[in-house]
């Protein structure tokens, strides 16, 4: 992935405006990678901070999870739920801090861009459990982040928002419409961002290649189902104020993870189902 100086000039300077990741996702990411890392370890990190700790015990409590008993330290949270999923609980409520959900974002209502997220999040897991259980664990982060970029893209470049706005009115696709108006897509700045937030490489090829699965040189089943999920979540209309934004499934992703037309009209009665049902858990301000 390209560096973070490849990035148009202005992008660059609004970066500025941008809070650094919390020190706990960096810390834990690493932790996360190493196969000697104990839960012990993550608790003693994680716990440091009170907030964050509050939050990821109110969110395994809350219905998404189903947890048989009340989980009331982190510990019971990473041994019920494991690693990876306290993973994902860490980054979704530091991302809710680290950024204001209702921030305005072109093509989003207000607070959209944060609800698109949640949305996509919960699509991405229950298609990964359902079809691909080897890479769930992942499933959740990449649909959460797939538009980091375009947040950030919001928060850098507000007065050109409205000419990408004319100019997906104009028939001009959300990407290209982008990279007219300021020179780089969202997908491409969010997959920069995470490149140099050190995540994983397949949570930066979901970000990157989400809306063109085919066009990634690594075929990978998380992108493919972070597409479809986008997709879904789209055409529900959650979070978004522009029909423009939608687009279709490709052909190429539903093939890579063995998905049929039938199996995505399942999954997007399922996915309005558990949204409906589990996303506010998730919109809680913290």
């Amino acid at each position: 992935m390209e560096a973070t100086t490849s990035l148009p000039e202005r992008i660059l300077k609004g970066l500025n405006e941008i809070p650094p990741l919390p020190n706990v996702v960096i810390k834990l990411m690493k932790l996360i990678r190493d196969p000697e890392t104990t839960a012990k370890q993550l608790t003693d990190l994680i716990s440091q901070d009170q907030a964050l700790t509050s939050n990821i015990l109110r969110l395994c409590n809350s219905s998404y999870y189903g947890m048989p008993r009340v989980v009331s330290s982190l510990s019971q949270a990473i041994m019920y739920l494991g690693f990876h999923t306290v993973r994902n609980l860490v980054i979704t409520c530091s991302l809710r801090q680290l950024f204001n959900p209702e921030q305005e974002v072109y093509g989003y209502k207000a607070g959209g861009i944060w609800f698109h997220a949640v949305c996509c999040a919960i699509t991405s897991q229950m298609i990964c459990k359902k079809v691909h259980p080897d890479v769930s664990d992942s499933s959740f982060t990449g649909g959460l982040l797939h538009d980091i970029g375009q947040l950030v893209m919001a928060i850098t470049i507000k007065d050109t928002a409205e000419t990408i706005i004319e100019l997906m009115n104009n028939g001009v696709p959300e990407l290209e419409a982008e990279k007219v108006a300021v020179g780089i897509s969202h997908d491409h700045l969010g997959a920069i961002l995470a490149n140099n937030w050190n995540f994983p490489d397949d949570l930066v090829f979901a970000i990157r290649y989400h809306h063109v699965p085919n066009q990634s040189k690594r075929k990978s089943i998380l992108t493919s189902i972070v597409h479809l999920a986008d997709t879904i979540v789209l055409d529900l209309g959650y979070g978004i104020e522009m029909e423009q934004m939608k687009y279709p499934p490709q052909d190429f992703a539903m093939n890579l993870a063995k998905v049929d037309e039938d199996m995505m009209k399942s999954f997007r009665d399922e996915a309005e189902e558990l949204i409906e049902s589990h996303a506010e858990h998730f919109m809680v301000k913290v």
